[in-house]
């Protein structure tokens, strides 16, 4: 018998989900708070930028889930054999693409677009002496603004995502082998 056995694999499987789960909580609520507390101190002028900032930090990070789970193996051992700088940090993300996928994807991308509705909100809120709608209207279409972006974003960055995802996990390795380098220092 190899390897770990089947209870302890679910086991494992259970506390990384369960963590992963904690951890979206924790860094929606203090990216929510964050932003609540930003919105309430800044002009409109900044908000909105952040608001978009916030959105394409989203579809971004969607995307490099994605080819993090596309990308093959095959393709950055080769770049790594012709030391293809970053190459070979590259590779990691690709062995590892399930928690790359969650992290990404799942925690950055879903979390952003989590706070890019409650920044929209916050927003709203902010300019209230401007708006002749119903608070509940222009709240909702505020959220809904904040979801076309967030999902219209997600849906046209998708096709580049699959094909480009060799080239956008090697600046994963880029960055991953500066770091590395820096700490090494």
């Amino acid at each position: 018998m190899t390897g770990m056995s089947r209870k302890k694999k679910e086991r494992r499987f259970a506390t990384g989900t369960l963590f992963f789960a904690l951890s979206a909580f924790l860094l929606s609520f203090v990216m929510n708070l964050t932003f609540e507390r930003l919105a309430e101190a800044i002009p409109p002028a900044f908000g909105v930028p952040l608001f978009f900032f916030v959105v394409m930090f989203g579809i971004i990070s969607d995307a490099v889930g994605l080819a993090g789970t596309r990308a093959k193996v095959e393709a950055l051992l080769s770049m790594a054999s012709r030391r293809v700088p970053g190459a070979r940090e590259a590779v990691w993300f690709v062995r590892n693409a399930p928690k790359v996928s969650s992290v990404f994807s799942d925690l950055a991308g879903d979390v952003s677009a989590t706070m890019a509705g409650a920044l929209a909100v916050a927003l709203v809120y902010r300019t209230r002496q401007f708006i002749f709608v119903d608070w509940a209207v222009a709240t909702s279409i505020a959220v809904g603004i904040a979801s076309m972006l967030s999902v219209g974003g997600k849906a046209l960055f998708k096709p580049l995502a699959l094909k480009y995802a060799e080239s956008i996990v090697l600046v994963l390795g880029k960055v991953r082998r500066r770091i590395i380098r820096e700490r090494k220092g």
